[in-house]
């Protein structure tokens, strides 16, 4: 009884003084970006970049929770732009322009296309949302036959999407010829003549991309859990 009481009183006085570490690493971070000109996400890049790999490794606590946390974070962030922009449309309406022609500044100096932060944020949500030790569990309990399906599904989701891509390059460089190579952004698929409403070239890209790219990662994520059964 002793010994683990003992034992608590040590893993929480563990625990404070790695937090401690984490503050410590913030303020110097504050006041490096207050008396320097280095930029700002540089410095809390390096910041993150120290705690992840020297502090948070030995907090279990945290670390048993922070894919399902990230998880949350991007998947709001991806949530909340798609919202944001798309009440924003006007007339004549393309689907995709109104998260293409804006520049977002997501921290100083770095301006971001909506579009392409919800393609980040979307990647991440799944990602981070995989390597939760409630999905693992999920797919290690997933019968053999079920992961399969899903591996096979992965790899015509990669043949598709990867088709498209090339499909949209050909497009996207082919309309360019005929403007004049003005601006990319602008760039409007109106095949086929049937549809009423055109798609914006990089805006569809960028959602082919991200399928394939999350396809891959499937591709991966499966013969992961395979290798450790």
């Amino acid at each position: 009884m002793f010994g683990r009481i003992k034992n608590k009183f040590s893993y929480k006085k563990e625990l404070f003084s790695d937090l401690w570490h984490v503050a410590v690493v913030l303020v110097v971070c504050s006041i490096i970006l207050a008396f320097t000109p280095a930029p700002a996400y540089l410095v809390f890049i390096g910041g993150a970049i120290m705690i992840s790999i020297f502090i948070l490794p030995r907090i279990r606590s945290i670390t048993n929770q922070i894919y399902s946390l990230l998880s949350w974070i991007f998947g709001t962030t991806a949530v909340l732009v798609l919202v944001l922009y798309a009440v924003r449309t006007t007339f004549p309406y393309i689907v995709g322009d109104n998260l293409v022609l804006v520049q977002v500044e997501v921290v100083p100096g770095i301006f971001m296309k909506p579009i392409t932060i919800f393609m980040f944020s979307f990647f991440l949500w799944f990602i981070f949302g995989l390597y939760t030790p409630s999905s693992i569990s999920r797919f290690e309990q997933m019968l053999p036959e079920v992961r399969r399906l899903l591996y096979s599904f992965a790899w015509f989701g990669v043949l598709a999407s990867g088709f498209e891509i090339i499909y949209h390059i050909v497009v996207w460089t082919a309309a360019l010829s005929v403007q004049g190579l003005q601006n990319p952004d602008i760039i409007v698929n109106p095949w086929p003549l049937r549809s009423m409403t055109p798609i914006n070239i990089v805006f569809a890209t960028k959602l082919v991309f991200l399928i394939f790219v999350i396809c891959c990662f499937m591709i991966d994520y499966i013969k992961m859990i395979d290798s450790k059964g």
